[in-house]
This record gives C-alpha cells, sequence and structure tokens, in this order.
C-alpha cells in the first residue's frame, strides 16, 4: 500500500492535485495507492499515520505548512515533504528543513507528476532495504545490512530481530516476515532462524556460525540446503 496525505485548505488545489496523482499513478499501473485529504495542519497531527509522501501548502491557517514540516521532520526525519505555495518567497524554508521538493502551484501541472514518479520509484528501491517494526506512534527502521538474523521467540508469538547494534523484539510470524523482507540475502535455517548472509561468519557440519558469537545448530540436512543457498547468493551476486 502507498500512503499519501495532501493537506490543503482550497478546494480547488484539492481537486487538481488529486486529479494529478490519480492520472500518474495510473501511468504507472499502481493500483494499490490511497490519497487522504486535510485542510488543516492540526487536522492532519490528529491522525498518527505514517505516509509515504506528505504534500502540504505553505500557507495553511493555524499552522503553516512550515510548521508542519519541522513536526514531521523531528519525528521521521525520512520524510518526503512536498510543498505547494504560490509565494516563491517561501522557498528558503523549505530548502532548510530539507524538504523533497518544493514547487510553486502555477508549475504544478508539470513538475508534481514528475516528482510523484520520483519518489514512488526511489521508495519501491529503499523497500528492499529496511524492515519497519512497531506502532503507529512508535516505529523502528530496522536496516536489512544491520540484521544479523531473525528467530522465533520460543514459546511466544514473537519474532526477535538480532542486529549489529542489538536487538528488538516483534509480534510477527516468522514466514510472513520472510516474505515481507523480499531479500535473496535471507534464508531459513531450520524453521526457528533466518540468517542474513552477509553475517555468516562459519558454517560446520553441525552448526551456522554468525557474527556475534550466534550459534545454530542443524541437522546435515539443513546445513546442506544453507550451503547451496549461500552459494546460489553469491553467484548471482557477482
Amino acid at each position: 500500500m502507498f500512503q499519501i496525505a495532501m493537506i490543503e485548505d482550497e478546494e480547488h488545489t484539492r481537486q487538481e492535485v488529486e486529479r494529478l496523482i490519480s492520472r500518474e499513478f495510473e501511468k504507472l499501473k499502481v493500483q494499490d495507492i490511497t490519497t487522504e485529504i486535510y485542510k488543516t495542519a492540526e487536522e492532519f497531527l490528529e491522525v498518527k499515520k505514517r505516509y509515504d509522501i506528505v504534500i502540504s501548502d505553505i500557507d495553511l491557517p493555524g499552522k503553516s505548512g512550515i510548521d508542519l514540516g519541522r513536526i514531521l521532520k523531528a519525528e521521521q526525519k525520512d520524510i518526503c515533504l512536498v510543498f505547494l505555495t504560490s509565494y516563491a518567497e517561501f522557498a528558503v524554508d523549505s530548502y532548510v528543513l530539507e524538504a523533497y521538493q518544493y514547487i510553486l502551484k502555477r508549475d504544478m501541472k508539470e513538475r508534481l507528476p514528475a516528482v510523484l514518479q520520483k519518489i514512488y520509484q526511489e521508495k519501491q528501491k529503499e523497500s528492499q532495504n529496511f524492515f519497519w517494526i512497531g506502532g503507529v506512534t512508535d516505529q523502528r527502521k530496522l536496516y536489512h545490512k544491520d540484521i544479523i538474523c531473525i528467530r522465533k521467540v520460543k514459546g511466544q508469538k514473537y519474532v526477535e530481530f538480532v542486529m549489529v547494534n542489538g536487538a528488538y523484539k516483534e509480534r510477527l510470524a516468522l514466514h510472513q516476515t520472510f516474505e515481507d523482507l523480499k531479500n535473496p540475502s535471507f534464508v531459513f535455517v531450520g524453521r526457528s532462524h533466518i540468517i542474513n548472509i552477509d553475517h555468516v561468519d562459519r558454517i560446520t557440519t553441525d552448526a551456522v556460525y554468525l557474527e556475534d558469537g550466534i550459534k545454530i545448530q542443524a541437522g546435515a540436512e539443513t546445513i546442506q540446503d544453507v550451503k547451496t543457498r549461500i552459494m546460489e547468493y553469491w553467484r548471482n551476486v557477482e
């Protein structure tokens, strides 16, 4: 699901932005998107939700788009903020905030579609490189490269992400987590562990050793399967 939020108090601008969004994603043949509309920054902030793109007018009643941007950047530094405005003098403020893009409303028809396409393509690429855990109000991004392994917590409906800088538990199914990773560097060892090939230290006849001193006992058939998958992975990388 690709989620877009728009904060705009002018009806005709809202309709035009919605039309441009719909047309662009139709061209990209993307159907699984939602666009949610807010008239003020305060209304938007009441809804604790993560979006892929936030498109906001700068000149809003109450909190301005710049005020909203500061709040969002403090909570989520990598948020994709796209500012719309009729006033070019706001450009400096948007650059200070590291907004993804600043678009004058008079240029919206020409510029917004290209910006949407670029963000979507970047998000699709990024989705292969990290994994989100946590709830709506407390989310954490786990980069694939930093995941040593993911293991089922015995007797519980949790998995544990063992990272290079700590460990995090999340109420998830191990097989579904594997599917969601969508990354060939992860392979199953038996039924209780997913390992990151890039963090394998060595493999013996009865165990897989990972960085940080992690040892996973396994039978001969499982060991052979892991070796085969590792060889396939490195062959494809090369």
